[in-house]
């Protein structure tokens, strides 16, 4: 694997330690503002040089470290949140009301999950007088930090105000959805997925996000069905295979779930999710063998060292009983014990399938 500097950077710095000595020009500027992702190494050369020129302050020196900001976001992630990150800092120094680099800060902070600094971005930024691009996004970009603290319905506002602005929006339709989800209404989730569909019928995600709405309400055959639409689209959609195998279990279609769970398995052989609930599924088929073959040795073992203790348990109990007859009927030792039995199972529910799969397994 090559280094994780990528060839883009190192041509971006080869380019800037080229020219390092070369003095500024009247065209730094204009080379700078008109840049591209297409000329990214010679455009952050010449903001730097602009900047470094000392000809510039106030809005225009902001204007310039904005622009090589924005430039940096061509050449990597890190740079992106890193150098980025600076620039834009510097040029809401010198001009407290760049919205274009407020803007573009409050993403970065959300990408660093800073939801407060990205919220306080976004704030300033408004008070800046955005044109309606930048409503939208700035709409976009505060109610994502507001979703990810958690606070829903503050999230939904905000996407609702960029649908009024943009109606066929469908980043904000799919977000508004997923805050209504994550609030409880599954309901309004589902509606906000249908019009995303119904704007882009090859939109993966939506069909996946509205069988979460649909597992919510209870309908696992649509969610069989939007799963399925999602895997059509996108084949190799590991969470949807996830959805859908729920919903084929829940129906008590082992195999088919069994199935999608395997599909998982071929695309990681280590997923500890798909792995899990194939032996759940082959536990509830009554195939213990396949079941712990999917379990790691040391969820064996735990499930081994709780049976003993079990069953431990059970004999000090009888035994306590026994010798201590003269104190506790014998009635109220077996009902000592049932108790235990009963509490141990509920604390254990996976032991409880085992002992169910152990049964048939012996029967058969």
């Amino acid at each position: 694997m090559r280094s994780g500097i990528s060839a883009q950077v190192w041509l971006v710095a080869f380019a800037i330690a080229a020219t390092a000595s070369r003095p500024a020009t009247a065209d730094d500027r204009q080379d700078c503002l008109k840049g591209s992702k297409e000329t990214v190494a010679a455009t952050i050369v010449a903001c730097t040089h602009a900047i470094e020129s000392g000809d510039y302050n106030g809005r225009e020196l902001s204007s310039l470290y904005h622009q090589r900001g924005f430039a940096w976001s061509w050449t990597s992630s890190a740079d992106r949140v890193d150098r980025a990150f600076k620039d834009y800092s510097e040029a809401i120094r010198l001009d407290p009301k760049a919205v274009g680099s407020l803007l573009n800060r409050s993403h970065i902070d959300n990408q660093r999950h800073d939801y407060d600094r990205a919220i306080a971005d976004v704030n300033q930024a408004f008070d800046g007088g955005p044109s309606d691009y930048g409503k939208r996004v700035g709409y976009g970009e505060r109610g994502y930090a507001y979703q990810a603290k958690g606070d829903n319905d503050r999230a939904i506002a905000d996407y609702t105000d960029v649908i009024r602005l943009d109606a066929d929006n469908k980043a904000a339709l799919t977000a508004r959805g997923n805050a209504y989800l994550a609030k409880g209404d599954p309901d309004r989730a589902t509606a906000d997925y249908d019009r995303v569909i119904a704007l882009d019928p090859k939109y993966a995600i939506a069909y996946y996000n509205r069988s979460l709405a649909h597992r919510a309400k209870g309908d696992l055959d649509r969610v069989i069905a939007d799963c399925s639409e999602a895997i059509a689209l996108y084949p190799n959609y590991r969470d949807a295979y996830f959805n859908r195998g729920y919903a084929n279990q829940a129906k008590g279609d082992f195999d088919r779930a069994i199935a999608d769970y395997d599909h998982m398995i071929a695309l990681d052989p280590n997923d500890r999710d798909a792995l899990g609930s194939r032996a759940a599924a082959y536990l509830s088929r009554g195939d213990f063998r396949r079941a712990i073959a999917d379990y790691s040795q040391g969820q064996a073992l735990i499930w081994l060292a709780t049976i003993v203790l079990s069953a431990v348990a059970i004999w000090l109990c009888y035994r306590t009983g026994r010798h201590a007859g003269v104190w506790w009927p014998r009635r109220t030792v077996a009902e000592m014990c049932e108790r235990d039995v009963v509490d141990m199972q509920r604390k254990n529910a996976v032991l409880e399938r085992i002992a169910v799969a152990l049964e048939k397994h012996s029967l058969g």
